[in-house]
This record gives C-alpha cells, structure tokens and sequence, in this order.
C-alpha cells in the first residue's frame, strides 16, 4: 500500500486491490483532484461512462457537504471500491456533525436559492445512499450505483 500525492495541497490516495482511499484536508481546492481520482479509478475498472459519471456526481456533492460542513482541519476519508457488480463510496468526516433528526424530513431546497441541493444531487445521482452522524463526532456517508446488465447499466466492455 503506497501513499501517492497527487497535488501539491496534500492530498494522498492509496489504491489496494481495486479499492481507493483518498485522504484530503478540509479545503475545497482538492476536491477537483479527487473527482479527477474517483473518475479515473471508476473507469479503468471497466465503469460505463455515465455510471461513473453520476457516481463522481454524488461522491463530489458528499465531499463539498464534508468540507463545508464539517467545520475542522482534521482530514476527510474517502473510500471507494468496486465489487458485486456495485460501486461504493464512503466520505467520512471527523467534524461537528449533526442530529439525524435533521434527516427525516428534509425540506426541498427554495428553486431560486444558490444552495441546498446537495442531497437532493446526492438521491438522484446514487442508487443508495445511507447518511450517519453523530453530533460532536463526525459524519459518514455511504453512496453507489448498481451496475447491472439487465437493467442498462452495464460495465464498459
């Protein structure tokens, strides 16, 4: 397992046996490296185009969530893997988090705001997602597609 820098900001990704792990700071200048890692790694695994393209999607909109949101200089972890005809990504953060109770019934976002459309991008661009945090610890979140023959989403041959 090598760590890799793959920009002067910081920024290390390791890949072991077809998985990712990128390990970035708090800053939103890293996160155009790790879509350009996530893309890579999704599509030298054989991932169709617009299967990696929606996966790089809601993986981005869970890392802009942890950098913003997160409120600390501690590092974000994020894991991706490919196995069971299924891509996964996990980002994890080790901030303020929150109250789940924030989740049950979220309010869509107000169609003329700038913002809060980051689950609502996250929902649509994933097959599941799965959101856990606990006030004072972090949060972690959980997304992937399905790439399934039968169903269109095939892998690249």
């Amino acid at each position: 397992m090598a760590n890799v820098t793959t920009n002067g900001r910081g920024t290390t990704a390791e890949a072991v046996d077809a998985a990712l792990r990128i390990d970035i700071p708090p800053d939103a200048r890293c996160s155009r490296a790790v879509r350009e890692r996530i893309s890579a790694y999704a599509l030298s695994h054989g991932v169709a185009a617009l299967d990696a393209q929606e996966f790089v999607t809601a993986v981005a909109e869970a890392v802009a969530n942890a950098v913003e949101h997160s409120r600390t200089v501690r590092t974000i972890e994020v894991e991706c893997s490919l196995g069971e005809r299924r891509l996964t990504a996990s980002v994890v953060d080790y901030g303020v988090g929150f109250s789940p109770e924030l989740l049950r019934a979220p309010a869509p976002p107000d169609p003329l705001a700038e913002r809060g459309r980051g689950l609502p991008i996250m929902r649509q661009c994933s097959h599941f997602l799965a959101i856990d945090s606990v006030p004072g610890e972090g949060t972690s979140v959980t997304l992937g597609r399905y790439l399934d023959e039968d169903d269109g989403r095939m892998l690249a041959s």
